[in-house]
């Protein structure tokens, strides 16, 4: 009997040895993504569980951006690693690639569920997928489950918080607007809880890969109830080009936008103290995630990313809420990586691209990144033991096609234009050690693709010097310096795959 007893004692021990084994093999991952979130007005300040579980045990990276900044092709990019002009999803209309049946058939086949799945993981997602999901412009109903996914639970199209329907592992589920059964950002921490449970019973060591897609704090930006009268003394940060009228921009800011009135001002401001308690629930929904990964026995074997799809201005410019210009406060995103052998409570200048999300879920998983993906994995920087304040050279390209050309007439609010005809621009984003800068270029029409033959309107920053974009320096330009700066934008605008990764190291600033 003793004898007996050994050999299930020493069989007990090989086997959760081979289990570690098998987990420590395959780190889990989360990906936690945000909707509209900006970086630059402050908006993590609001979410103290972020920062206690999220920035004080990992990295936050400074340079962090989004390649484009509206929803659908930047979700498209986050989802492919590619930039837009190699995914083709250029704005939020079905006919404009959003969710059709293009997206399909040239995309959605090698996205990041895909990509996991093939890797060896067991997949979830959970919350806003492409902005026309299910509707029926996109020739597609709920039982569409996009190749790859395991658990699927997503909203029927774009961010709301009550009255809504999701697909529920093909399945349509209808929600009214009772809080506790039906506000969006619970329900799919409660899902996304649950996968995890499902996902780490029963010694099953399967790793899995999640994506946590969340509404806030996008429009309508519908607090959670015991949210709704929190921070009612604040109001937007006055930075300092909030209000300026951009008279040497191009035509939407310097002729579209008028002067911000205090009717103006109010409405901003209530837009903002609702943007900022929708976060309280997102902050509830990363404990809540981090307590149960903790409680399954499994966080130390998880990478947790927190990213949003781009960024947001409140009054910069005179422009209302809204994203789609080229200026940081649309761009720059929060990104926060924490998991095993990442620096806790640590910063890095690297720069970090949404087009880079998937080439790196891909490397920690161990698997061969495709030659097509246009970003490169962040595994180095999330490893590296080195100091993080080192600045290197990149840059990068910026696109954004307008959605003149989808409506009878501007989109437009106290009169202030949130889009029209010509807002298509591509831009060179620079950073540097030196001089972090932008150039800009905007055209005539709103087509995909741009006609180099129909710039109207250039704009040049230096961004080290003047971080808010103040002042316009294109005329200060050599003819020399623009031609360098226009030849380099036209090879972005061209590049796939490696071409684009090889890019990103040339230093134009020097």
């Amino acid at each position: 009997p003793i004898a007996v007893m050994k050999f299930f004692v020493i069989i007990s021990v090989v086997l959760v040895t081979y289990f570690q084994f098998i987990q420590a093999a395959k780190p889990n991952i989360v990906y936690i993504l945000t909707d509209d979130q900006d970086i630059r007005l402050n908006s993590l300040h609001v979410q103290p569980k972020v920062k206690s579980l999220l920035i004080e045990q990992g990295l936050y990276f400074e340079n962090a951006y989004a390649t484009t900044p509206v929803c659908c092709p930047s979700r498209s990019s986050i989802l492919t690693g590619k930039y837009v002009h190699n995914h083709g999803t250029y704005e939020n209309t079905v006919p404009t690639g959003c969710d059709s049946q293009s997206w399909r058939d040239r995309n959605e086949h090698k996205t990041m569920g895909a990509y996991m799945s093939n890797a060896g993981y067991k997949t979830g997602f959970f919350g806003k997928y492409l902005n026309n999901y299910a509707l029926s412009e996109s020739g597609k109903t709920v039982a569409h489950i996009p190749p790859g996914w395991t658990r699927w639970y997503t909203l029927v199209g774009n961010s709301k918080y009550f009255d809504y329907s999701v697909s529920n592992q093909g399945i349509e589920e209808k929600h009214g607007n009772n809080y506790t059964q039906d506000y969006f950002t619970d329900r799919i921490r409660d899902e996304a809880v649950q996968f995890i449970k499902d996902s780490t019973k029963n010694f099953d060591k399967t790793p899995f890969f999640m994506y946590i897609s969340t509404p806030a704090p996008h429009r309508p930006a519908t607090p959670a109830p015991q949210y709704a009268d929190k921070f009612a003394n604040e109001v937007a940060p006055r930075t300092p080009s909030y209000g300026l009228v951009g008279t040497d921009k191009h035509w939407i800011i310097s002729k579209g936008t008028p002067p911000l009135t205090n009717n103006a001002a109010d409405v901003i401001d209530n837009l903002y103290r609702d943007r900022i308690r929708t976060l309280l629930s997102v902050d509830d929904l990363v404990e809540e995630v981090v307590t149960t990964l903790e409680k399954m026995g499994v966080l130390d074997n998880t990478y947790i990313f927190y990213n949003s799809d781009h960024g947001y201005h409140l009054g910069e410019f005179g422009q209302h809420g809204e994203k789609r210009q080229p200026y940081d406060e649309n761009i720059r995103v929060p990104l926060i990586v924490r998991g095993p052998n990442v620096p806790k409570n640590k910063k890095t200048s690297a720069l970090a691209l949404n087009i880079d999300m998937v080439p790196t879920f891909i490397d920690l998983a161990g698997s061969l990144i495709a030659d097509d993906i246009d970003g490169v994995s962040l595994k180095p920087v999330l490893m590296t033991k080195e100091n993080m304040k080192n600045k290197d050279d990149y840059q990068f390209l910026l696109e954004y096609y307008g959605e003149g050309g989808q409506f009878s007439h501007c989109k437009k609010e106290f009169g202030f234009l949130h889009d029209c005809h010509n807002n298509t621009w591509i831009a060179l984003r620079g950073v540097s050690s030196e001089t972090d800068y932008i150039f800009a270029q905007f055209y005539e029409k709103d087509d995909f693709p741009v006609d180099p033959n129909l710039i109207y309107f250039q704009e040049f920053y230096n961004i080290t010097k003047d971080p808010w974009e103040v002042t316009n320096e294109v005329n200060i330009l050599s003819s020399k310096e623009k031609a360098i700066f226009e030849a380099y934008l036209d090879r972005w605008y061209k590049c796939s795959g490696k071409t684009c990764q090889d890019m990103r190291k040339i230093n134009l600033s020097k």
